[in-house]
């Protein structure tokens, strides 16, 4: 049986073999445990320092039932319902992971299972709190649809 460590003559320790393959092997393992493939987005990242990001879409193309998922740009989904458009953030609210449309149903966090409705309402934990609405406008009149990622408005809030 080798001995787990011993000196090189200079007083340095030096590992065997196996410890440090062991030892290497904890490490990816730990790295690999449920949880830990997708860390949430919103706590590590600070602000975005352009909150206003410009879609390629217009008040004309957004009909009613409408959901565009621009998660890539600015992590929000724009939809229109009877009332207008509106945008709702992609970020859940309970661990700030990228949720998911699920069409009709509305929107699911693969994380944790939390879904919320079209409206950004919770109808499923365990997220407490909605999707937040965030700001919309037309850059120019009938011209495309901007979101500021870094305004929340009221629920009831469209375009």
């Amino acid at each position: 049986m080798m001995p787990k460590s011993c000196c090189d003559g200079m007083g340095v320790e030096v590992r065997s073999r196996r410890v440090f393959c062991t030892s290497l092997c904890a490490l990816a393992a730990a790295a690999a445990l449920p949880g830990q493939a997708q860390t949430p987005n919103g706590g590590a990242k600070g602000p975005d320092p352009q909150p206003l990001k410009t879609t390629d879409v217009t008040r004309a193309q957004m009909p009613p039932g409408k959901v565009l998922d621009f998660r890539r740009l600015g992590a929000f989904y724009l939809l229109a319902d009877d009332k207008g458009v509106f945008a709702l953030t992609a970020v859940c609210t309970h661990r700030g992971c990228l949720v998911l449309s699920e069409g009709a149903a509305g929107f699911g966090c693969p994380c944790h299972d939390s879904a919320y409705n079209l409206q950004g309402e919770v109808t499923e934990g365990p997220a407490k709190r909605p999707l937040r609405h965030l700001s919309v406008k037309e850059v120019t009149p009938k011209g495309p649809l901007q979101v500021d990622i870094s305004t929340t408005v009221p629920s009831d809030t469209r375009l």
